[in-house]
């Protein structure tokens, strides 16, 4: 990337059998592994675990997007920027981080996992269930996602999930 941090980018995200939606974010870092983009969250209905809304329109969300990994990572804030925790996308491996102003084509595997302090959620197993039931995600596919959420339970629970370089990172404060 030649240009200035932090500096806009469009995240492309898939989800099954959808085609890629574009949403606008702010590129903060970049490294041959990985991508840190801030953005502004804009729902149609909010988000809820353990009766708890986690986003909702307004909120701000800081990703983390990594090269050949099973997921990617968004640190959560609710509108007045008080840290929420930390939302797990299982998605297929990123093989290249950039194309051109926007982020390569992420692909949703309907799992996901949710953070925070010492409660941990495996969220949407129905959505996949129901994704494989009509073959928008091959039964192949499923299982390896179904994997990575078992690896991240482990890495949870020896403390070593979400990596540090996710805990560390704070909002950019000029938006």
């Amino acid at each position: 990337m030649k240009s200035k941090l932090p500096c806009p980018i469009s995240i492309l995200y898939r989800r099954p059998p959808h085609s890629a939606t574009r949403y606008q974010g702010l590129l903060l870092n970049v490294t041959k592994r990985s991508l840190t983009i801030q953005s502004r969250l804009q729902l149609v209905h909010p988000r809820q675990v353990g009766g708890r809304t986690i986003a909702a329109s307004g909120y701000w969300a800081i990703w983390f997007l990594f090269k050949d990994e099973w997921f990617d990572i968004g640190k959560f804030y609710d509108e007045s920027k008080n840290w929420l925790g930390y939302y797990c996308d299982i998605v297929k491996p990123i093989k290249r981080l950039m194309s051109g102003t926007s982020t390569s084509v992420i692909t949703d595997l309907f799992l996901d996992v949710w953070i925070c302090n010492d409660e941990v959620y495996i969220l949407d197993e129905d959505e996949l269930e129901d994704a494989v039931k009509h073959r928008f995600v091959s039964k192949k596919l499923a299982a390896r996602a179904r994997s990575q959420v078992q690896m991240i339970m482990k890495r949870i629970k020896q403390r070593e999930f979400p990596p540090a370089q996710v805990k560390e990172a704070v909002l950019f404060a000029a938006t």
